[in-house]
């Protein structure tokens, strides 16, 4: 009489646990991924908010100044350059972020690589954080920011690097220039100034 062989794995068992190993490491990771993106909103928010409190004696100092950008915090020493927490070796837009003073309240904007808080009262928290497209100078159906920007041409070449807000394009111009210009409409070569409307998409991420 034969006896019945033990039987081991088939290729359907085999298969079976594979995916279900499959299934707990995509779940493992997920999870993984997400603390990560919790701690770098966290670091982000923090970052932000300490930004906004370095300006409260400049503003009290000067009544008359509306908003600092980091960039003009960086010229003065008064604070460092702000590290993305989603690329550690790389920092956030010291030419986008700023403080804004609106109605006796402080208004923060911190970017960082495709993540933005945008006019916060930074009193209030947790700050929203978005994520966003890349600018064009094309409007897509889903943007929903528009911002005006500026550069200036010499011998046909834009001078800055990148295109700048208003208020962060005077003070680079009149640093770059030694002039104390007020508004763009002061500046005398009016058809030098470069003016460009731009959009992209904000999505929320975080609450």
């Amino acid at each position: 009489m034969i006896g019945k062989r033990n039987r081991g794995f088939g290729a359907y068992e085999m298969l079976t646990v594979c995916v279900m190993l499959l299934i707990i490491v995509v779940v493992a990771l997920a999870y993984v991924f997400k603390t990560d993106y919790t701690e770098m909103y966290r670091i982000m928010r923090y970052n932000a908010r300490m930004f906004a409190t370095s300006t409260n004696n400049l503003f009290l100092e000067n009544d008359t100044q509306s908003v600092y950008y980091l960039k003009m915090l960086e010229d003065q020493k008064l604070y460092s350059s702000i590290k993305n927490p989603f690329q550690g070796e790389k920092y956030c837009d010291s030419y986008a972020s700023k403080v804004e003073k609106k109605d006796n309240t402080k208004i923060v904007t911190l970017e960082c690589g495709n993540y933005l808080i945008y006019q916060q009262d930074f009193l209030k928290t947790p700050y929203v954080i978005y994520q966003v497209s890349d600018w064009s100078s094309k409007k897509h159906s889903d943007d929903n920011q528009t911002v005006v920007f500026y550069n200036y041409q010499e011998d046909g070449k834009e001078v800055f690097d990148k295109d700048l807000e208003q208020d962060i394009f005077l003070y680079e111009f009149n640093k770059l220039y030694g002039t104390s210009y007020g508004s763009i409409e002061q500046i005398p070569q009016q058809d030098a100034v470069v003016e460009k409307t731009m959009y992209r998409y904000m999505k929320k991420v975080s609450d």
